[in-house]
C-alpha cells in the first residue's frame, strides 16, 4: 500500500488551525458569542463581503451555483410544507423553521435533478470527525446538515447551521467562526485529501429570521469568512430561498492546491 506523506507546509497549517481551535474554546468559558473586530484580528480572522449573485466579483471563490433550465420555484404547493413564522415564539424556532422548508426544498431538486447526487453526498452529522459542532445552552447553536463531495473527490463542505443570535455584518458568531474552524480541521486530517491545502466551507448560517451566507477558507495565514447581507425570512421569499438552494446545490470549484495559499 502506498503510504501518504503530508508536506511541512500543510502540517504547520493545519497546526495553526488546532492552535486557532484551541484560543476559540477558551473563548467560550469566558461568555464571548459575538465577536468585534478587536477579537477577530487577534486571532487572525477577517471579515471580507460576500456576493450571491452568480457574476458578481464578490462571489464564492469555491462554490458555484447550480442553475439547470427549468429550476421549479419553492412554493408552499412545491415543497408541501406550510411557511409561518406568526405562530412562533421562541426565537431559537426560527432558524429551525427555516431550515425545514429549505431541506425540504433542496431534497425535491435532488429528487428532480438526481445529477446533484453525483456531486454531491451527506450523512448524519455525528458520522463526520468534525468534533463538537453545538451548543445546547443559551444562546444555543448547532450544525443541522452536512454535505461533501461524492467519493471524497474534493474538500468542499456545505453546512447549514443555526444561531439564537442576531449578528450585524462588522461582528461573527462564536458559533459561525467554531464550526468552520472543526469542519476545516476535520478535512485536512484525512488522507484522501494531502495534497489539499485549502478546505473550503460554505455555511449557511440560519441567525433567527435574518440569515446568511459565509465562505469560509485558511488561505495560510488567516481564516477568511466572507459573508453576505442578512436576508429577511419573515415571511416567505421565493427568490431568497431559491437563490439559497442553487448555492447549496451548485458545484465545488476553485484550486485548492498548495497554489492556493500564502507563501
Amino acid at each position: 500500500m502506498e503510504s501518504v506523506t503530508e508536506s511541512r507546509d500543510r502540517y504547520n497549517l493545519r497546526r495553526a488551525l488546532t492552535l486557532l481551535e484551541r484560543d476559540l474554546s477558551i473563548l467560550e468559558d469566558k461568555g464571548y458569542y459575538t465577536l468585534d473586530q478587536t477579537l477577530l484580528k487577534r486571532y487572525r480572522v477577517q471579515i471580507e463581503p460576500l456576493s450571491l449573485r452568480g457574476n458578481d466579483s464578490l462571489a464564492p471563490k469555491y462554490f458555484g451555483p447550480f442553475i439547470p433550465q427549468g429550476l421549479p420555484e419553492p412554493t408552499q404547493e412545491y415543497v408541501d410544507r406550510n411557511y409561518n413564522t406568526a405562530r412562533l415564539t421562541l426565537s431559537s424556532e426560527f432558524g429551525r423553521l427555516i431550515y425545514i422548508y429549505l431541506q425540504s426544498y433542496i431534497r425535491k431538486l435532488m429528487i428532480e435533478f438526481p445529477t446533484i447526487r453525483r456531486v454531491w453526498s451527506s450523512n448524519q452529522v455525528g458520522d463526520y470527525d468534525f468534533g463538537n459542532l453545538y451548543r445546547t445552552f443559551e444562546p444555543e447553536f448547532g450544525t443541522l446538515s452536512i454535505f461533501h463531495v461524492a467519493k471524497a473527490a474534493r474538500p468542499h463542505i456545505k453546512c447549514i447551521m443555526h444561531n439564537d443570535l442576531d449578528a450585524d455584518d462588522s461582528h461573527l458568531l462564536y458559533g459561525e467562526v467554531l464550526t468552520v474552524v472543526r469542519i476545516i480541521l476535520g478535512q485536512l486530517k484525512q488522507k484522501a485529501f494531502v495534497n489539499d491545502m485549502v478546505a473550503p466551507v460554505l455555511l449557511f448560517s440560519l441567525n433567527r429570521r435574518r440569515p446568511r451566507v459565509i465562505e469560509a477558507y485558511y488561505d495560510g495565514e488567516k481564516l477568511v469568512m466572507r459573508h453576505t447581507k442578512p436576508y429577511d425570512f419573515t415571511t416567505l421569499d421565493k427568490a431568497e430561498f431559491k437563490t439559497f438552494a442553487q448555492w447549496f446545490l451548485g458545484d465545488p470549484i476553485g484550486d485548492t492546491s498548495k497554489r492556493a495559499v500564502r507563501a
